[in-house]
């Protein structure tokens, strides 16, 4: 418990300066620049973060949080698959509800891929240290069960500081965070949930032109949302109205509907050795 504190007070630190200090050391570049350098940084800290806790404090190899290379790639692409697909989902129900006004509009390549790099960047980090460190070393002192709602608990409640936050969105977030939690237990693989975060980030984001959790980047689409904020998300994005939470809780049935037709193969342990 107390290595884990020290994690997430650690990784405080690794967010301001990767953010912070590189804004203020480079206040002239370009702003996609920053972005992609910003991103970089942020994933570059928290690996070595991360590795150096796993190597030093749990003598353990950082492959052994779910990121081995047997059906990687797999596991990675069912993911973007399964993320893509729930909030292509939610774009085509706004459409049919008539809440939803799209229209192209390509930024220039750069700022794209830059932006794209930087969600993919992000997305990865969050599962590396939710549904990786913290959840993991949870569980090596309490019941999974619990390390998974104390783990998805402050995952929902880092996103407080988001632009455009409300209490919905904050409880939308948690149970992303259950459903990110039960893809890596139904195949102990980390690279199945970084999938469904990459997928459902980029696609919401830099694809439909929706905003991510508030903030808004280079996207392929323009969508404006006309729907009842409560049901779309509003300015915070698909993920804090209940479409949102539809989309979880969807991801969450198909997780455990899998799960039952395997034969139950992948067992959810109550607690880590």
């Amino acid at each position: 418990m107390v290595r884990v504190l020290l994690y997430f007070l650690a990784l405080a630190v690794i967010n301001r300066l990767a953010f912070a200090a590189v804004a203020a050391l480079l206040p002239s570049i370009a702003g996609w620049l920053l972005d992609l350098l910003e991103g970089g940084v942020y994933l570059g800290g928290v690996l070595a973060l991360t590795w150096a806790f796993c190597r030093y404090v749990d003598r353990q190899p950082l492959v052994s949080l779910g990121l081995q290379r047997q059906s990687w790639l797999r596991n990675l692409g069912i993911g973007l698959g399964l993320g893509a697909g729930l909030m292509a989902l939610i774009f085509l129900v706004m459409a049919a509800a008539g809440w939803l006004t799209a229209e192209l509009a390509p930024p220039g390549a750069l700022p794209l891929l830059a932006s794209v790099l930087s969600w993919a960047a992000l997305s990865l980090v969050e599962e590396l240290t939710f549904r990786g460190y913290i959840m993991q070393g949870l569980a090596k002192a309490w019941a999974m069960p619990l390390a998974v709602a104390v783990s998805s608990l402050l995952f929902g409640m880092v996103h407080i500081i988001d632009p455009n936050v409300h209490v919905l969105a904050v409880l939308n977030v948690c149970a992303a965070g259950l459903f990110l939690a039960l893809a890596y237990l139904v195949t102990r693989s980390l690279w199945f949930p970084a999938g469904i975060h990459i997928g459902w980030n980029v696609t919401e984001i830099n694809i439909l032109g929706f905003p991510g959790s508030g903030h808004t980047e280079p996207s392929i689409l323009h969508s404006t949302m006309s729907g009842p904020d409560l049901v779309t998300g509003g300015p915070f994005g698909p993920e804090g109205g209940l479409l949102g939470l539809a989309a979880w809780l969807l991801g969450i049935a198909l997780l455990l509907g899998y799960w039952v037709a395997s034969g139950r193969k992948q067992a959810m342990p109550s607690r880590q050795s």
